[in-house]
């Protein structure tokens, strides 16, 4: 997978670090000179020092052929119109932003962002799996970071498609605590059947989020 991260400084290092263990193609743009000169000395990737705003700059580290975007500057305003121009100009596949201000991540969603994080509790992980999982469209900590709420779209090849919540071997510390199914929202017992198209709202500890992703298995 061809990735674009914009911004950051450590957590940014993080992903990158993972992606490229990964085998992911991963370019990075950062404003930061004397930061660019260093993450080059260390990685085997494209690293571009400039605006990541700019239409050229994009274009110079390849956005062109990019399937994800990853936009992690200090600023939301920033980060918006990076993710906008990324989709409506190069038709990325997938754009995902960190957001500030956690009250952002719902106004992110509703303007076409595929994943909005908040900087606060922004773990690298989280993002990768963000960034390479194809139906996992939101995640947001809670409880200071303690509790994390993930929204996952279940497709055709979902292990959960078409079955009943007390069949899926969930992990400890975790529940599928509401599902919305044609713009209801059920809260489910374990004889309630998850069919296809249906957005899971799930809460688990922070402890068992790999678990869960794995059970989830919904990598694309």
């Amino acid at each position: 997978m061809n990735i674009v991260i914009i911004g950051g400084r450590k957590k940014a290092e993080f992903l990158l670090k993972s992606l490229l263990d990964k085998k992911h193609t991963v370019s990075i743009i950062n404003k930061d000179y004397e930061y660019c000169n260093k993450l080059s000395e260390k990685y085997e990737c494209s690293i571009i020092h400039g605006d990541g705003g700019k239409r050229y700059i994009l274009e110079e580290a390849g956005i062109q052929s990019a399937d994800v975007v990853i936009a992690m500057t200090s600023k939301d305003a920033t980060n918006l119109a990076i993710c906008q121009l990324s989709k409506k100009v190069y038709n990325i596949r997938k754009s995902f932003a960190t957001v500030a201000n956690p009250k952002n991540v719902d106004v992110f969603k509703n303007l076409g962002i595929d994943g909005a994080i908040s900087a606060t509790y922004v773990v690298s992980d989280i993002i990768e799996q963000m960034a390479t999982i194809n139906d996992m469209h939101k995640f947001i900590p809670i409880e200071n970071g303690k509790v994390n709420m993930l929204e996952v779209v279940v497709n055709e090849k979902s292990p959960l498609c078409n079955k009943y919540i007390k069949d899926i071997n969930l992990p400890m510390k975790s529940i599928i605590a509401c599902i919305i199914r044609d713009l209801n929202s059920i809260i489910p017992n374990g004889d309630t059947k998850i069919n296809k198209d249906d957005k899971l709202i799930i809460l688990c500890d922070v402890t068992v989020q790999n678990d869960m992703i794995r059970t989830l298995d919904i990598r694309g």
